[in-house]
């Protein structure tokens, strides 16, 4: 109860005050929270419309690596990871990665851009397996690394629209009859290939450039043709592998002799 109209007056102005200034405090709260709760969506729809498309460009690609027998390219993803250079068949998440299309052997496009002379070597990649198929087949590891660079870049997941599939680019056939269960299986496709170069060496007389040849294009085209096929993708093939081959034994040369 106020007793003097002033002090009523007062206490009315000092609680009018006191009700805008909650007011105000109420209004910025709200609109505080509605801004908060907004960006919350915004990046939760940003998040689920990423994730749909990466899952959609999965499926996408997985669907289009089954189909093969079609003719259609076989795409693989390559990126690094922990200093190391990794491949898969699976879009990689949140990381920058290079696509790699895989229509023929790596040496086999007669379009192809790399230059043989200069081209990076893979002078440690899987050295145990390949040391161990050498000795066990008595081929030199040089030319096992030549093959396995032409073929498939040292790709273990690389596929053919051909069907041929691994490091060595082993047909199911010729899979089978090496013994391979799982061509994508580094050790067993480095020893499968290798038994089967030794086995053409032997055919041609340890001739490296004929069994190159037949390991493109078969033996019997080799024995028919009396010799290197008149096939341009072969020849241009046993010319790329020679290279390869010639570079791979001159590194050799040079860590024996350091």
């Amino acid at each position: 109860m106020c007793f003097m109209a002033g002090a009523c007056l007062a206490e009315d102005i000092a609680s009018g005050a006191q009700g805008t200034v909650s007011g105000a405090k109420k209004e910025q709260t709200t609109t505080s929270v509605d801004e908060f709760e907004k960006q919350v969506r915004e990046v939760a729809e940003r998040t689920a419309a990423t994730e749909k498309a990466r899952k959609e460009e999965a499926a996408r690609l997985a669907k289009a690596n089954s189909s093969q027998a079609t003719g259609e390219s076989v795409r693989v993803f390559k990126y690094r990871k922990d200093g190391a250079t990794v491949f898969t068949d699976k879009v990689p998440y949140k990381i920058r990665y290079e696509v790699i299309v895989y229509n023929s052997c790596y040496a086999c496009s007669l379009s192809s851009s790399v230059d043989w002379f200069n081209t990076r070597l893979h002078l440690t990649e899987f050295s145990d397996t390949i040391a161990l198929a050498a000795r066990e087949y008595r081929v030199d590891p040089s030319l096992i690394r030549a093959i396995i660079h032409a073929e498939s870049a040292f790709n273990p997941l690389a596929r053919s629209r051909k069907g041929a599939m691994g490091l060595m680019q082993l047909m199911p056939g010729t899979a089978k009859d090496m013994g391979v269960v799982d061509s994508a299986n580094p050790e067993q496709n480095i020893k499968g290939g290798v038994k089967y170069l030794a086995s053409l060496l032997q055919t041609f007389s340890g001739n490296e450039s004929l069994a190159a040849a037949a390991y493109n294009a078969g033996p019997a085209a080799v024995t028919r043709h009396n010799g290197i096929p008149p096939f341009e993708e072969t020849q241009t093939y046993v010319k790329r592998v020679k290279i390869l081959l010639e570079r791979y034994k001159n590194q050799k040369v040079l860590a024996d002799a350091s």
